[in-house]
């Protein structure tokens, strides 16, 4: 991404800005003209009152005007500094959301295809990298660029000769800006990515705590995370370095030019005490500008590499949502119209899939891992579109419909159960927090019998359960999963394995709760013990991604085909 380009994609989140951005550089450019007329006022300083004429009233003066110059200078450099700070904190803001919102909408292929740090590093370390470019480079640009600019005209003013000897230094300036950039611009997008990299591990490492204990891989992982750290830091290291030459290319040059002055002024050119001192103090003044303006390449590259990151996270294709209609209540039978799907072209996932579910009927997915039973579901909550084929509801194609309605009809409970960091309410009445009644909250908690541990907790419904319910047990884990699909009342229940963390006398009250909860919806149940689906109405058994045997358990038995086989296989 060029510089042009880059600013072309951030215009957007400070076109809103502008009037404040103008004012900004106005405030700085005030300060920076007050500032630069520091030298000519030390300069007639020394002139005037160290001079055999010595005044009480203009030392006054001077002493006045010279307080006045610094503090108004400094007033309107807090006034720009305070409004680009607000700019650049609003300019993250907008990114964040933005990003955010993206996020909620990417395809399932995009969390398949990336890790969760390289997500995590572009909404945290990469955007903060852009905000630098929106405002402070911005701003730094402005102040050195207006102070070098009126002090080598006030350095002209003052002796033109001089300073046209001193101009034969700037081509190496340039060439060593030069130098650097590339060398900047590719350390800069290996720390990127090592950045998302470092995220990943860590993310990798608090969620998996309790594993890498139980299998003593600490060592390991410790060694993992400081080849990605010390890989941060030689990049960086690089970076430093290659900003650090131009530094000390530049800072050698200023010697040399402030060499130059001190001797030719003293020996060729006539030059009083009071113009030496203003056009040395100008020269030293330049300094810290010029650095900057040298300097100002690192960062600058920086933000463009991350925009890159940013920009491409905001530009990712979102979720395919090409359906209108509004589909308020499911009904009528799903039927799966010669389906195949693979993931990335490779070997089919399921392959000529021809099924029909009638309305509030209760069907299981059995097969080995890898046959294809969740595949079909995704298919089914369109978290992947068919490869070939299509799925209809009612006889209408499930893409005509619109995703959060269409979606809206569906209700799940995983074997992984997933909670969120809220109230045992909040996460009963999760994606309807400000729209469920309580009284509904309630009748899922007694249904799914999660009420029993409710009741004991301080604060009830209240209550507060952690980082993915980690004060929690997995039985209670697993009925507030579940409570939490009777509170959203959804037309098609799909089960994977909803009672798989239960004990025994918990399982039979749970899954007398999922039975109620069955009746007048269509439920697909992801099936691992076959002792519980016995009582499905029909048992659809998936091998290497074809349907090769259905129905109901008595039957699938009595056929004495790959259901009894894996049935015997459990007993």
């Amino acid at each position: 991404m060029g510089y042009r380009q880059f600013v072309k994609r951030l215009f957007p989140y400070l076109k809103d800005h502008i009037g404040k951005l103008v004012f900004t550089s106005i405030m700085m450019v005030f300060a920076t003209v007050l500032e630069t007329s520091i030298p000519e006022i030390t300069g007639q300083i020394v002139d005037t009152l160290f001079s055999s004429n010595r005044s009480g009233d203009a030392a006054f003066s001077y002493s006045l005007i010279l307080f006045t110059v610094i503090a108004i200078s400094s007033i309107f450099a807090l006034i720009s500094i305070s409004a680009s700070s607000w700019i650049s904190n609003k300019v993250i803001l907008d990114l964040r959301v933005d990003m955010f919102k993206k996020i909620l909408k990417l395809p399932k292929t995009y969390f398949d295809n990336n890790t969760t740090g390289e997500t995590l590093s572009k909404l945290t370390f990469d955007v903060e990298q852009i905000s630098a470019a929106a405002s402070t480079i911005w701003l730094e640009f402005i102040k050195s660029s207006f102070t070098v600019v009126i002090l080598t005209a006030y350095l002209f003013y003052k002796n033109s000769l001089l300073s046209l000897i001193l101009l034969i230094l700037l081509p190496l300036v340039y060439f060593a800006v030069k130098l650097s950039t590339a060398r900047i611009r590719k350390g800069s997008k290996k720390v990127q990515e090592s950045m998302g990299k470092m995220t990943h591990l860590l993310d990798e490492n608090i969620s998996g705590n309790d594993l890498i204990k139980i299998y003593n891989a600490q060592a390991s992982e410790q060694n993992n995370f400081f080849n990605i750290i010390n890989t941060i830091r030689q990049q960086r290291f690089k970076v430093d370095m290659a900003s650090g030459l131009n530094t000390s290319i530049v800072n050698a040059l200023i010697g040399l030019a402030l060499g130059c002055v001190v001797y030719l002024s003293s020996t060729y050119l006539i030059m009083s005490a009071g113009d030496f001192l203003a056009y040395f103090t100008a020269m030293g003044m330049l300094i810290k500008p010029a650095k900057t303006l040298i300097n100002i390449n690192k960062p600058l590259q920086q933000a463009m590499i991350a925009g890159v990151s940013v920009f491409n996270l905001i530009d990712e294709k979102a979720e395919s949502n090409i359906g209108s209609k509004k589909m308020d209540q499911a009904t009528g039978d799903i039927y799966f119209d010669n389906v195949s799907f693979s993931y990335d072209n490779n070997k089919p996932s399921l392959k000529n899939i021809t099924l029909s579910i009638k309305q509030g009927e209760t069907v299981a997915l059995v097969g080995s891992t890898g046959s294809g039973k969740t595949t079909l579901v995704n298919l089914l909550t369109r978290f992947y579109n068919p490869t070939e084929g299509k799925i209809a509801i009612n006889n209408e194609n499930i893409n005509s419909f619109d995703l959060e309605s269409f979606r809206s009809n569906f209700s799940f409970v995983d074997q992984n159960v997933r909670l969120f960091n809220d109230t045992i309410g909040g996460n009963i009445a999760f994606g309807q927090k400000d729209k469920m009644p309580m009284d509904s909250i309630i009748n899922a908690a007694n249904v799914s019998n999660s009420i029993e541990f409710i009741e004991k907790l301080v604060n009830k419904f209240d209550s507060d359960i952690g980082e993915d319910g980690v004060t929690l047990s997995g039985g209670q884990r697993q009925r507030l999963s579940i409570a939490r699909a009777i509170a959203k009342d959804s037309a098609i229940l799909i089960l994977d394995e909803a009672t798989s963390a239960l004990d025994s006398a918990t399982e039979k009250l749970v899954q007398s709760a999922i039975t109620k909860m069955q009746k007048g919806r269509t439920t697909i149940i992801i099936a691992h013990r076959l002792s519980t689906i016995q009582n499905a109405d029909r048992i659809i058994v998936l091998k290497e991604g074809e349907i090769i045997e259905q129905g109901s358990h008595k039957e699938l038995i009595k056929a004495s085909g790959e259901y009894a086989k894996l049935n015997q296989q459990q007993i």
